[in-house]
Parts: C-alpha cells; sequence; structure tokens
C-alpha cells in the first residue's frame, strides 16, 4: 500500500534528517502539532521548523521509536509511538495519520516539556 510506504520515508526523513524525504513523504494538507510551538507547521513551514528542531535538540540524532501501535482503516494509517532521541532528555509520545496522499498530520508531546521551557 502506497500509505505504507509514504509513512516509511517520512521516517526516514526524520531518522536522516532529510527535508526532501519528508516533503516527499507528507500530503499537501499536512500539519505539525509540537506543543513548543506557537501554531501548527504546514508543510510549507516544515524546512523552518526542522531548523528550530535540529538547534533545539542538536544535530546528532539518534531516534528510537518503541511501542508502536500501528491501525490501518478507512485509507488511513494510524501510528501511535513512545519516541526518544537516544543520549537527551528528550522523549514523549506521537501520533501520525497517513493516506495515500501522504503523511497528513503529526503530533508529538513530550515526557518534562516544562525542562525545556
Amino acid at each position: 500500500m502506497l500509505r505504507k510506504k509514504l509513512r516509511q520515508l517520512y521516517i526516514e526523513g526524520w531518522y536522516e534528517l532529510n527535508i526532501k524525504k519528508l516533503l516527499a513523504a507528507t500530503a499537501k494538507d499536512f500539519k505539525f502539532f509540537d506543543p513548543m510551538e506557537r501554531a501548527p507547521v504546514d508543510r510549507d513551514g516544515l524546512i523552518r521548523y526542522m531548523e528550530r528542531w535540529n538547534a533545539r535538540v542538536g544535530y546528532k540524532q539518534e531516534w528510537r521509536l518503541s511501542h508502536e501501535t500501528r491501525k490501518d482503516q478507512n485509507g488511513v494509517l494510524t501510528d501511535w509511538e513512545w519516541w526518544e532521541l537516544v543520549g537527551t532528555d528528550f522523549a514523549g509520545s506521537a501520533v501520525v495519520t497517513t493516506t495515500d496522499l501522504g503523511v497528513t498530520m503529526e503530533k508529538i508531546t513530550y515526557s518534562n516539556i516544562k525542562e525545556f521551557l
């Protein structure tokens, strides 16, 4: 299924910090919700968001995803997972929805956001 391939490309984009892969995997109406951002990030703002993200967490990132739950229903692939940046205090949960048009939404939380504000 195309949505599974697009979801995999999106994950690779994050692991590799590759904005081209992220943009190729996202739908035109993509929204990213990060509680440290004032407003949702749309597809056009993803490049600037990645710059802020890298400045916040560092440019050398080793990701660990665990406890993933996946549901594929009515053309929407939904993933829930716990994420961690190994060697940092950055960790939390994420939900990602993907259709055959691309990743439509990601919403993340932080386990200890007060430490970062």
